[in-house]
Parts: C-alpha cells; sequence; structure tokens
C-alpha cells in the first residue's frame, strides 16, 4: 500500500513552499486506493512526507509541467508546489511545523484516513460547519473558542453566499442558552434567519437618543471642519453639552465628561446658540457684534436640517428616553435581555444613508463600553457582527471616520474585554485594513476582482498565500478558512442555513415569465411619501 501512495521526491524546499517532482514513472494522475480515485496534484489536495519520527501534511497550490535535466538528457516532468500546514507525531496532528524535509525526500499522496486525526483535531468542540470539499463524509470543524473569541473576516463577491454562510454559523450556536450575538444589519435580511430566536430592533423605529452620542460622533454629525468657524463651534458646543449634562444630573455634576452618556437638553443647546450667533452688545451708545456673532450659522443651519426632517426623529425627538435613567432600559433592548435573546438584529435598512456611519459607531461603542466596564464580562462575550462593512468602515480617510476609529478600537482592544468582531464584506479592499489585520480567522468565499484577491493574499499568513489562487472558482457557499480555528486551511461547502436569510437573489426570468404579484404605484408611492418599508 505504501508503494501505492509514493508520488515522488522533495526537489527543492524554502520557508513558504516545497517543491515536489513526480516519480517518472507516473503516467496517469488519477490513482486508485480502497476503492477511491485520487487525483495526484489537485489544487487542494494534501501530501504526506516523512521526516524522521515526523510526518509532515502538505496542501497543493500549483500543478505545472517543466523540462527537467535527467540522465544527461531533458525530459518533461511534473512539479507540485506544496505549502506545510501540519505535522503528525505519535498519531496526534498538530498546526504548523517545526522542522522543514530535506531534498529528495519521499512524498506520499494522503487518502481520507491519512487526513481523518487532522480533520478530526477538534472534534471534540461538535462545532462543524460544512463539509470539506474534497472529501467524502469528511466533515469541518473548527475551534469554536478561537473562531468565535477572536475576530473573523467573512469575504466574498455579491452571490458569493455570504449571507448564508454567516447565517448558518450564527445559527449553529444560537441555540445555547447564553449566546449574545448582535448583527448591525444594513439591509435587513437577517431578521428571517433567526425568526422566532431573535431580538428585532428596527432602529428608525426603536429610539437611539442623542444624548447617547461622544464628543466625536457630535462633532461628525453638526460640524463642518472645512468652516473657519468649526474650532469655535467646537469650543463652545463642548462647553454647553457638559453644562447641560450637569445641570439636568446634579447628583452626578462631579463626575460627568463630556462623553458620559448622559441626558442633556439639546433645544436648549441650540438656544443658547442661537443667542451667541445674534448677540449684539451695547456699550453707551455704540452697538458691537457679539464674540461669536456669525459664527454658529451654518452650525445652526446643519442642527436645525436634522431636528426638523422626520426621517431623524428616531434620534433627535426622543419620546420614551429623555431621562438618564432610561439608559438601562435601552441597553436591555440592544443586549436582548428583556426577551432573553440569543440573537439581536439591529435593522439599519431605514436610518438615512448619511448617518449610518454614525449610527453604527454610537451602537459598537456602547456595546464595547458597556462590557469594557462589565465586571463579569468573561462570563458575557458578546460577537459584533457588521454586515456590508466597506459603507462605513473604509479603507481611505474622509468626512465620516467615527465608525471606523470605534471599531478599529475594539479589533485592538476588544478581546480583551469580551467583545468580538465578525466583518463581512464584499470589497475587502475598501474596508479599512487596520481591522481586517486583526482578524485571526479568514472566511473567504468567491472573490473576482483583482484587487480584492490581491488584498486578501496580503491580508493571510506568507504560507497560506498561494491558496487564494483557487478564489475566482468557488462554488457558491464554498469557502477556504484559514486561521486559528482551523486544524489546516480548508476548502468547506458550508452548510445551508434553515431559515436562510432573506438575500437570495430574485429570479429576473421567471418573474417576467409569469408573476402573481401586480405592483401597483399609487401604493408604493405613498409607501414612499409615509417612508413606510416593505417589512
Amino acid at each position: 500500500m505504501v508503494e501505492q501512495k509514493y508520488i515522488g521526491v522533495v526537489a527543492s524546499v524554502n520557508s513558504a513552499l516545497v517543491s515536489i517532482l513526480l516519480d517518472p514513472k507516473i503516467t496517469t494522475l488519477k490513482r486508485e486506493l480502497n476503492g477511491k480515485t485520487y487525483n495526484i496534484g489537485q489544487i487542494g489536495s494534501y501530501v504526506l512526507i516523512p521526516t524522521g519520527n515526523l510526518v509532515l501534511i502538505g496542501m497543493v497550490s500549483e500543478l505545472k509541467k517543466e523540462d527537467v535535466e535527467a540522465d544527461g538528457k531533458a525530459q518533461q516532468r511534473y512539479i507540485l508546489s506544496v505549502s506545510l500546514v501540519g505535522t503528525v507525531k505519535s498519531g496526534r496532528y498538530d498546526r504548523g511545523v517545526s522542522i522543514f524535509p530535506v531534498s529528495d525526500s519521499p512524498v506520499y499522496l494522503a487518502e481520507d484516513a491519512d487526513l481523518a486525526i487532522a480533520f478530526a483535531v477538534f472534534q471534540r468542540y461538535g462545532f462543524s460547519v460544512g463539509q470539506v470539499s474534497l472529501f467524502e463524509n469528511q466533515r469541518a470543524y473548527l475551534d469554536a473558542n478561537r473562531f468565535f473569541g477572536k475576530h473573523i473576516a467573512v469575504l466574498g463577491s455579491s452571490g458569493s453566499g455570504k449571507s448564508c454562510t454567516v447565517a448558518s454559523m450564527l445559527q449553529k450556536v444560537s441555540r445555547y442558552p447564553d449566546t449574545n450575538i448582535i448583527i448591525l444589519d444594513i439591509h435587513n435580511e437577517y431578521h428571517h434567519a433567526f425568526e422566532g430566536n431573535c431580538n428585532h430592533l428596527d432602529i428608525a423605529e426603536f429610539e437611539l437618543p442623542y444624548w447617547l452620542m461622544n464628543f466625536d460622533e457630535l462633532r461628525e454629525m453638526f460640524i463642518d471642519e472645512r468652516d473657519e468657524n468649526a474650532s469655535s463651534q467646537i469650543t463652545v458646543l463642548k462647553d454647553l453639552v457638559i453644562m447641560s449634562k450637569k445641570g439636568k444630573n446634579p447628583e452626578m455634576s462631579s463626575i460627568i465628561t463630556i462623553d458620559t452618556p448622559m441626558y442633556y437638553d439639546l433645544s436648549e443647546i441650540r438656544a443658547k446658540m442661537q443667542y451667541l450667533d445674534t448677540e449684539k452688545i451695547t456699550t453707551g451708545s455704540t452697538v458691537r457684534d457679539g464674540a461669536f456673532y456669525g459664527k454658529f450659522t451654518r452650525f445652526l443651519v446643519r442642527l436645525d436640517g436634522k431636528l426638523n426632517d422626520p426621517r431623524y426623529a428616531f434620534m433627535f425627538r426622543p419620546k420614551k428616553y429623555v431621562s438618564s435613567m432610561t439608559f438601562n432600559d435601552l441597553l436591555n433592548k440592544i443586549l436582548g435581555a428583556d426577551e432573553n435573546a440569543k440573537v439581536t438584529v439591529l435593522d439599519l435598512s431605514g436610518v438615512p444613508f448619511d448617518v449610518v456611519n454614525t449610527i453604527v459607531s454610537l451602537l459598537a461603542r456602547i456595546i464595547f463600553d458597556f462590557n469594557f466596564w462589565n465586571p463579569n464580562r468573561r462570563d458575557f462575550p458578546i460577537l459584533l457582527v457588521f454586515e456590508e462593512a466597506h459603507n462605513y468602515l473604509p479603507s481611505t480617510l474622509g468626512t465620516t471616520e467615527a465608525a471606523r476609529k470605534t471599531v478599529e478600537r475594539i479589533a485592538k482592544e476588544g478581546r480583551k474585554y469580551g467583545v468580538s468582531c465578525m466583518v463581512v464584506s464584499q470589497r475587502p479592499v475598501e474596508v479599512s485594513e487596520t481591522i481586517l489585520s486583526q482578524c485571526n480567522n479568514y472566511v473567504i468565499m468567491r472573490l473576482t476582482n483583482p484587487l480584492d484577491q490581491n488584498y486578501v493574499r496580503r491580508l493571510v499568513p506568507d504560507t497560506f498565500a498561494s491558496f487564494t489562487d483557487v478564489l475566482p472558482s468557488l462554488r457558491q457557499g464554498e469557502a477556504l478558512i484559514v486561521g486559528e480555528a482551523v486544524p489546516m486551511p480548508m476548502r468547506v461547502q458550508i452548510d445551508f442555513p434553515d431559515p436562510e436569510p432573506d438575500s437570495s437573489d430574485i429570479k429576473f426570468y421567471e418573474k417576467w415569465k409569469q408573476s402573481d404579484a401586480k405592483t401597483k404605484i399609487e401604493e408604493v408611492v405613498t409607501r414612499w411619501w409615509k417612508q413606510d418599508k416593505v417589512k
């Protein structure tokens, strides 16, 4: 049997790749072993390289044919490029390698039985996400602690199956009694996937009062940094907010800071800034402009635009959360404590696009700060899911940076305080590199854009960079999983979620041929006017 599995020898070795020269006797790349046909050199398949009392496991990343000098004449030979992924010693599998093979070391084809020990190394956790693509009846097991406890990036082009993958993975843990998952859902896709087991909050209908914003978020919302009077606006706004917070919360005035989440009256602040903007000072018979005359005009225009727009009523016209003591109730809602929900879906689909960045920053920061001050944080870990992250966590600096700064802080410090991130995006090149570089686990689905492919190659460890060459050819719902939570890089067909998220493609052709639902334009226009979105 050993002779049947022999395929060649090591030709060269470097720190990233092993080059293998296939045996010249191999005339076909198909081989029968124990009733199953294996393809020698298939991308994503594995080989075994015995080295001393160890067996190194390598993953095939390239197959090519080259002219090789042998016995004084040139011959065409098959050459494999292999990345070493793990080591088997005394029947136990470990990630990574401690020694490298030498030239002319024999190389053997790995069959299912050889890899069972490696694939099953995390089986004890009982967390399987799908089927290993190239191996029949072999489940892909992950170390769930390392997967959810360290940041995750789920990347893939539109239509690759990202939403179903996220829903499938989260459904597997949503049945546990103390699960805490919060999804920031831009398109309201996930409510259906967790129906009956989730706390669904439509942020456009659920009050998220302005007094929860920290000063960075207030600045981004109301102050145009390009305004020549921006520094004056910042200074006065900061002073007035602190004064109002202390006035409305006198029992806490000695400890209140500009960022303390306590109630203050925004209309009161507006009135004072209006007064300063139009102030005239009379000295004897002389009338002169006040120190801030005309300096807050643009600020007041921006503020009034938000206060008078019904789309922003959920922030600037609170009816329920109008005192600091209501903060407890609001946190109960967001964390799903009232309904004992395992998953909270924060539906941002009805939020005006120009404040999505601020809302994401506010929600993420509140959740992080909660566990920062929580003495029982180790018993209350929270997973934050950022859907369509490229929309509000940009790779380039711009005018809207609050969300990016907040999530970058969580990416750097969150694990120490029991807050982990799952970043989901179809354009990884447009997402903050600081955030993605802090991820320890990557679920990479089909990516067709060359810029995104190259970006992902830079993100994953150098040893596994060559595996990303398969990204354009992945099937829908298939992913390359790389990171600390898997024993080795695995190509996995992810289990289909049940129920699935509301993200499936519309069947244009079928609907064009025959449609039971007829659109009434008058009804659509009425909904449009009333901002009454479809549930």
